[in-house]
This record gives C-alpha cells, sequence and structure tokens, in this order.
C-alpha cells in the first residue's frame, strides 16, 4: 500500500517517496486556463499549502512528478517560471514590527535562493525588488503563490493594532498590482476573505473560486476519491471492526464529510480521514490541529447559539464581503470549518445560504467546547451531570431532574440562553451529546417533530422543553405534555418502554413533569 501523506504538504516529497496523491490536477488546469490571479477559501488543514505545492511544482516544469497524473499531456512542459512562495501559516504576528520582519525575512530568503539582490529598506520596496530582479535575472515573468494570506488578520481580530497591521499588509500586497508587468500569474489561499482589508481592496480583478461550484472539490476527498484512493484502507478498517465495507464507508461519513461550499456535493476533511486510516480508530482530531486561535478568544466566549440552535440563513453579500469589524458570528465559524454550506436558495435575485454543522467531528467537539467555554465546567463533571440526568428522569425524579439542570446551567449567562426554548433545549442537547448518549434533536414524526429522543436500552424518553416568562410553569407543563400525545411522538416506538417529559423554563424557575408509560415487551 502506499503511505498515507499525514502532515506532509510538498507534492515532491508525495511523488518521490510513494506516498498517496489524490489527483487535484484537473482542478488545476482548470483555474490556470480561466484565470491569471485566483483566491481560494477553505478551513485550515484541508490540503490547500498541498495546492500550493503542486503549483509551484507545475509552472517550475516539473514533469516528472506529474506522470500518470490528469495533467500531464495537456501542460506545456518547455514553459517554466520562477515561483515566489510565500508561506504566513506559521508564526505569531500581534504587532506591526513582527510583521513586518517576518516578511522582510521572507522575501530576503527568496532573494537568497534566487541569487538577487534587494536595494531598498521598506517592506514594500523589498518586495517590488524581489519581484522585478528575478523577472529581469531569468527574463521570464513570475509565479506568485501566498498561502494563509490573511493569517496575520485572522490573529488579531481581537487586538487593538488590528488596523495598522491591515493596512500594512494592505500596503504589501499592494506590491501585485504595481509590478503586474512582471507577473505571469499569482494564487493565494486563505481562511477568509475580508473585502476592505489586503489584497481585495488593492487587486480588484482577483477571481474568488471558493463559492464557484466547478472548484467545490479542488480540496478535501469526494466520495469517489476516497472509495477508488482508499479501498486497502477502507478494507483495514472493516477488517479490525468484524464489519462490512459499506457499513465503514458509510461510518466515515458521518464523522468527517459533509463540507460543501456549492450546497450539493460533498468532501471529506482529508486530515481527519488520513488520521481515521492511519490509527484505525474514529476520532476528533480535526478540532485539536485545525482551529485558529482566534475562535477560542472570538467567538465562542459569547457566542449567542443562534448558529447551532437554528438553521442559520445568511445573504450572499454577508458570506462574501465580511468586514473584520462587522462580522456575523455565523461567518467566522463558515470560514473556519465549523458551519458549511448546506443548501443555496434564490429569492428575488439574492442568494441565501443555509449553514449547517457538516459532520459529526464537528459537530460533538464543537458542542463539548461550547458546553465547557459557557458553564467552564469540566469535561468528566459534563459527563456526570448527563449520566445523572439519564438515571432521574427514568426514574421520573422531578426534583432531582430540577436539581441537576439547575447546577448545569447556572454558570451560563443569561444573555446566551436566548428568549424561547429553543436555546434551552440546545444546551441540554449539547450535554447529552458530548456524553456520547444515543440522543436526538428535532425528530420528525408524521405530525410534528419532537424536541428531544434519548434512546437506552429498553427505554425511549421524549421530552419537550417550554420556555415563557408570562405562561405559568403548570400550563406550559400541560402544553408540552398535550403536544407529546396529540402529535404522536411516541408511535414509532410501539416495542419500548415509554416515558414523556416536560422541562418548562420561566425565568429562573425550572419545571419538570415525567409519565412513565412501560408497554409490555
Amino acid at each position: 500500500m502506499q503511505k498515507l501523506p499525514v502532515g506532509r504538504q510538498n507534492f515532491a516529497t508525495l511523488r518521490k517517496n510513494n506516498y498517496l496523491y489524490v489527483d487535484k490536477t484537473k482542478y488545476v488546469h482548470k483555474m490556470i486556463e480561466s484565470g491569471d490571479i485566483n483566491f481560494l477559501s477553505r478551513p485550515r488543514r484541508f490540503g490547500k499549502s498541498l495546492l500550493l505545492s503542486t503549483l509551484k511544482e507545475l509552472f517550475e516544469g516539473n514533469k516528472k512528478l506529474f506522470e500518470g497524473l490528469y495533467i500531464y499531456d495537456k501542460w506545456e512542459w518547455e514553459d517554466n517560471y520562477p515561483v515566489i512562495t510565500i508561506d504566513l501559516a506559521g508564526g505569531t504576528y500581534n504587532n506591526l514590527n513582527v510583521l513586518e520582519t517576518k516578511l522582510k525575512d521572507i522575501i530576503h530568503r527568496i532573494a537568497r535562493d534566487f541569487q538577487v539582490n534587494i536595494y531598498s529598506e521598506s517592506l514594500e520596496e523589498k518586495f517590488t525588488d524581489l519581484i522585478s530582479e528575478i523577472s529581469k535575472k531569468t527574463n521570464k515573468s513570475v509565479v506568485v503563490l501566498i498561502d494563509e494570506y490573511d493569517k496575520p488578520i485572522i490573529s488579531n481580530l481581537q487586538n487593538k493594532n488590528l488596523e495598522e497591521i491591515q493596512s500594512k499588509l494592505g500596503s504589501f500586497y499592494e506590491v501585485l498590482k504595481t509590478n503586474d508587468q512582471y507577473i505571469k500569474f499569482i494564487f493565494l489561499t486563505g481562511v477568509s476573505k475580508f473585502t476592505k482589508v489586503s489584497v481585495f481592496s488593492k487587486l480588484n480583478n482577483v477571481d474568488d473560486l471558493t463559492l464557484i461550484d466547478e472548484f467545490n472539490s479542488m480540496c478535501g476527498y469526494t466520495q469517489e476519491e476516497l472509495e477508488d484512493n482508499f479501498s486497502d484502507y477502507i478494507k483495514n478498517l472493516s477488517n479490525k471492526f468484524k464489519t462490512s465495507n459499506s457499513e465503514i464507508i458509510a461510518k466515515i461519513k458521518t464523522f468527517y464529510n459533509g463540507y460543501s461550499w456549492n450546497g450539493r456535493e460533498k468532501v471529506y476533511n482529508p486530515y481527519s480521514t488520513l488520521l481515521c486510516f492511519k490509527h484505525g480508530e474514529f476520532s476528533k482530531n480535526w478540532f485539536n490541529t485545525g482551529t485558529p486561535n482566534v475562535l477560542a478568544d472570538y467567538p465562542l466566549n459569547r457566542y449567542n447559539l443562534k448558529a447551532i440552535a437554528e438553521p442559520n440563513m445568511v445573504t450572499d453579500s454577508e458570506l462574501k464581503n465580511p468586514t473584520t469589524s462587522n462580522m456575523k458570528d455565523e461567518i467566522l465559524l463558515f470560514q473556519t470549518g465549523y458551519l458549511t454550506i448546506n443548501n443555496i436558495e434564490t429569492k428575488e435575485d439574492e442568494k441565501f445560504y443555509d449553514l449547517r454543522i457538516p459532520n459529526y467531528e464537528v459537530k460533538s467537539a464543537l458542542f463539548e467546547n461550547l458546553v465547557s467555554q459557557y458553564s467552564k465546567i469540566p469535561l468528566y463533571d459534563m459527563l456526570e451531570y448527563a449520566r445523572k440526568l439519564l438515571k432521574y428522569t427514568i426514574e421520573a425524579n422531578c426534583t432531582k431532574i430540577k436539581e441537576t439542570l439547575g447546577d448545569y446551567l447556572s454558570p451560563i449567562p443569561t444573555d446566551l440562553r436566548g428568549k424561547d426554548e429553543k436555546y434551552y433545549h440546545t444546551l441540554i442537547f449539547m450535554l447529552l451529546y458530548t456524553a456520547k448518549l444515543h440522543v436526538h434533536s428535532e425528530v420528525h414524526s408524521y405530525k410534528g417533530n419532537a424536541d428531544l429522543i434519548i434512546e437506552e436500552n429498553d427505554y425511549v424518553i421524549i421530552i419537550e422543553f417550554k420556555q415563557s416568562n408570562k405562561s405559568s410553569i403548570n400550563y406550559m407543563i400541560n402544553k408540552a405534555l398535550k403536544q407529546i400525545e396529540t402529535q404522536e411522538y411516541g408511535r414509532q416506538y410501539k416495542n419500548k418502554k415509554i416515558i414523556k417529559g416536560a422541562i418548562v423554563f420561566k425565568e429562573s424557575e425550572i419545571g419538570c413533569k415525567i409519565i412513565k408509560e412501560c408497554n409490555d415487551l
């Protein structure tokens, strides 16, 4: 079997050392044919750096590396170009001096590689020297590849120095426009696109491929690519878990598939999928390695749960033209991979994007993080709360249920809980989901949707939530239980022991009633 390219982002290394490479050169060829200045946004750990490395080897004319790939017989190999690669993924950029020093170091290193001189002192002029001197020395136009162009911005969304960092980065990227005569091709990647910052305000002809239908699968693995390229590893997993290939594929899909930028085609997270094959286990790897640090400080500490509690519709303008000073939480979560495009609707010439959590890996890790962020409760204690809540519900012990919920919810700021039952519903669902209980939210029946259904051994627990600052606790309890009855949420579970419950909230008061209807098995 070919080696798995876990952590490998260099195209030449993969091709020379028998690493498995999923051929993406069809998209590369189409991109180059369609335009000279392109941008692609994808979450971290999604293969952007490997894509840049592929472009570098292609423009440098390293033909042998592309044998057997789509682009091999479609490229003019006699033409090759000098390539300037600027990688901003590493390092911190917490002030202007650090940013300038980093960029100058990159420029001088590239200059040494090409054996050209840098004569100027300012950052922008040094970059100009680099481009023009390499072009003059080689007598060819240069290719400029910039990886994680936005890292200095994303790292400083909460920094008081953000504006000056944005300004400096914008001036740096503007060099690309003023030296157009020396440049053959430009490609930039990043997590985000900020319209009033950097390259997009300076280069008004950048083609943003992020949401273009034909480039949806440029990064990540399609279903076909997964099954064609990783068949031996799929077989290994099925042998380990003593199940069929189709069942293993279904589980991989549940954990790591679901990302989409056109609302139709879904792709797998490549990093998490590779680690699953390498270690032979299903785990939450991407959350720990693919999450920009800004999320620990920026949205999750103040996040209002709306993106989790409700379907999220954002407009075309909100998704494509965010600014650092006015960006919805949902947009940042989309750009960083926590939400993806589930569906696209067009109404009166305006596009609306339905954003959802892509898969189990992201959902479980996100819920675990959100619960711990809000409640400050350690994971072990969260699991204990979930265990108690399940136990007391089966026992129909409402006093203990209210006590457990009170302990769990009390650290969470009131303004984060929202003003209707959806937010309490979501907080409790996240707790139970994090504990890996067999819990379902918004379960469809032929008459309506049940808020929460828990399956535990012979029991099926159906919970309906209500919240109001006007109605009485008893009124809401009766309304919730009547809804379970009239909507027949338990009809499909006739061979189970049914437990019906109402959990209601009025300001700081919690109400509860549990009815056990144990059918004979």
